[in-house]
């Protein structure tokens, strides 16, 4: 399975055999597609199903305690009141918990994963700005290069305000291919782009560098976008 809805767990067939499927089928595909480097969009929907199962849990909590309980007794050694809860699940919701003890830490654990690869890919990039950075900074041009490779990827980046979870963020826009010689500098590169786009006639750029042939779209560009905001966000 390659796609996890985000409400799978209430969606078709309440079983928790049923739902352990559906669960495990996803996490051996991120699984598959983490060993291959390919951390996006995976990484965000991970962290996207822990968050709301955590809170679809802690609002069942919330829920469970504002209901009114019946006092049993006294504990005289601890002198505190003793209450019996009198809300009780129904199969319906015993359901949901198991299903949801069975499927949070398996999302926990994924995640880590995953976060730990986007470190690893993240410490053997190499950022540098590109050239005389001017004072604004809000859009520019951002190059991404595998070493072993020949063709450096070109985007142009526009910074964003925030995003749902109030973190900065960057669009990136395909601008081009090229081809990098041994006399191609990615200071010529930023001058070409300047005299092609006159709209940017002094452009930020950056330049991110990989050892290794991570996937572009699914890995070296996302972290570069992350990258940049870091850089533009210290600046």
């Amino acid at each position: 399975m390659t796609k996890l809805h985000g409400d799978w767990l209430t969606e078709g067939i309440l079983d928790f055999e049923y739902k352990k499927y559906v669960l495990l089928a996803y996490l051996q595909h991120v699984q598959s597609q983490f060993t291959e480097h390919r951390l996006f969009p995976y990484l965000p929907e991970l962290r996207s199903h822990y968050e709301s199962s955590l809170h679809f849990k802690e609002k069942k909590k919330s829920i469970k305690s504002s209901f009114p309980k019946k006092l049993t007794g006294v504990d005289l050694k601890k002198l505190r009141l003793q209450y019996e809860e009198m809300y009780k699940d129904d199969d319906y919701l015993s359901e949901l918990n198991g299903i949801l003890e069975f499927a949070i830490p398996r999302f926990s654990t994924a995640l880590s994963e995953g976060q730990e690869r986007f470190q690893e890919v993240e410490a053997d990039l190499t950022f540098a700005p590109v050239g005389i950075i001017p004072l604004r900074t809000e859009e520019g041009y951002l190059f991404i290069h595998r070493s072993s490779q020949h063709e450096t990827a070109i985007f142009r980046y526009q910074l964003a305000l925030y995003d749902s979870g109030r973190q900065r963020y960057i669009h990136t826009f395909w601008v081009d291919s090229v081809t990098k010689g041994i006399g191609t500098t990615f200071e010529n590169l930023k001058v070409e782009l300047a005299r092609k786009y006159r709209s940017l006639p002094n452009p930020a750029t950056y330049m991110v560098e990989s050892r290794h042939d991570y996937p572009l779209h699914e890995t070296l560009l996302p972290v570069a976008k992350q990258l940049v905001v870091r850089h533009l966000g210290a600046a």
